[in-house]
């Protein structure tokens, strides 16, 4: 082959090599085109892509998470689960404690199995609180072999909002015809308010001071303790509970909620009957009430937004529970709130003291 063929045979491969070359602009441009409508439209799944990458990157061994599937409503529970699966013998593992959790999640509970073959798998009870779709990020979880401590970060998760309100686009019903007036009234109000007005004024000229002097029994009401209250309305609640046939546990349990945020809002004067459970226990810490108090409002209340929002059924035991609670809320308000009810009965009784003796001054004068 002479030198003209073999520089021929050369061109002719440098030519097929680098004929892709001319359309990597196109090539590049699609890509680009394709991150935009990403980064604009599907910004939720880009952000997932890339936090599903932070696994992969870090380690060889696998963290899985698993949880619900399907949207989800206010007060709903349900569980989410980190598995960790190991290659070697570990001397400990430490999952993300209740604290990971934002306003969004409610903690409930928290459970950790030992899992065959170096693996090992915790459980978290949540309750959904939000209003919207949210991500449960990466969450870290330590492996301590030894002296050694390897850093691991799970999926992000993604829960979904259902919401169960009627849709915004719903047609409203047509209003009812106004009624047709045949008889014009005003002339007839206008002279009875003139007539009125005139029997009023002769009243007053001629007749007011040759009436009598009436004289006004002053009562001054008698203040009810908020704990007397509250005992009452426990044994009315304990006592239609055990009569009823048919247990009615969201009425039990609301009523129960209904006593405990009625003696809250009645001493501490905190909004209790409009607050939500979380609100209401911002509330109790802001304005000092003693923990076991706290604490008891919690159980109860905790408990009724479960029967109420995730469809919960109790048991007969567990209604019992809940009433005890209750009970142990009073005995314990015996106790820490006698000094403020003290107080609350002096500022009740001064008021109307003050009031009657400014009425005693003005007949006096």
């Amino acid at each position: 082959m002479d030198k003209l063929d073999r520089f021929g045979l050369l061109f002719r491969k440098l030519y097929y090599i680098f004929l892709p070359l001319r359309f990597l602009p196109f090539y590049i441009g699609n890509l680009i085109d394709i991150l935009q409508i990403l980064l604009t439209r599907h910004k939720l799944l880009l952000l997932l892509f890339i936090t599903s990458l932070i696994p992969f990157l870090g380690t060889a061994q696998e963290v899985s998470v698993s949880g619900p599937t399907d949207s989800l409503t206010v007060g709903t529970l349900f569980n989410f689960s980190l598995t960790l699966n190991n290659k070697s013998e570990y001397d400990k593992i430490i999952f993300p404690d209740s604290s990971i959790f934002n306003d969004d999640l409610e903690f409930i509970s928290r459970k950790q199995f030992r899992l065959p073959n170096f693996s090992d798998s915790t459980s978290y009870s949540l309750q959904f609180f939000a209003n919207k779709d949210i991500i449960i990020p990466p969450l870290p979880v330590k492996l301590i072999e030894g002296a050694d401590t390897t850093l691991f970060f799970t999926e992000a998760f993604p829960l979904f909002f259902k919401t169960v309100l009627s849709s915004e686009n719903d047609e409203l019903n047509s209003l009812k015809p106004n009624f047709n007036f045949s008889l014009v009234l005003w002339p007839w109000i206008l002279g009875a308010l003139l007539l009125s007005a005139l029997a009023y004024f002769l009243y007053q000229k001629f007749y007011k001071d040759r009436t009598p002097p009436i004289q006004v029994v002053r009562e001054i009401p008698e203040f009810v303790s908020p704990l007397v209250e509250l005992e009452q309305r426990l044994e009315f609640i304990k006592e239609e509970h055990t009569q009823s046939v048919e247990k009615d546990y969201k009425l039990f349990y609301s009523q129960l909620g209904d006593a405990i945020r009625a003696y809250l809002e009645n001493l501490y004067a905190i909004p209790a009957l409009e607050s939500t459970t979380r609100e209401l226990a911002r509330y109790m810490d802001a304005f000092g009430v003693d923990l076991d108090l706290i604490k008891y409002t919690r159980l109860i209340l905790n408990e009724a937004d479960m029967i109420k929002f995730a469809k919960m059924i109790p048991t007969l035991d567990q209604s019992w529970v809940a009433y005890q609670h209750a009970q142990a809320f009073l005995e314990r308000a015996r106790v820490y709130d006698i000094q403020r009810i003290a107080r609350l009965k002096e500022r009740f009784e001064s008021q109307f003291e003050k009031a009657e003796l400014e009425l005693d001054q003005e007949d006096g004068n």
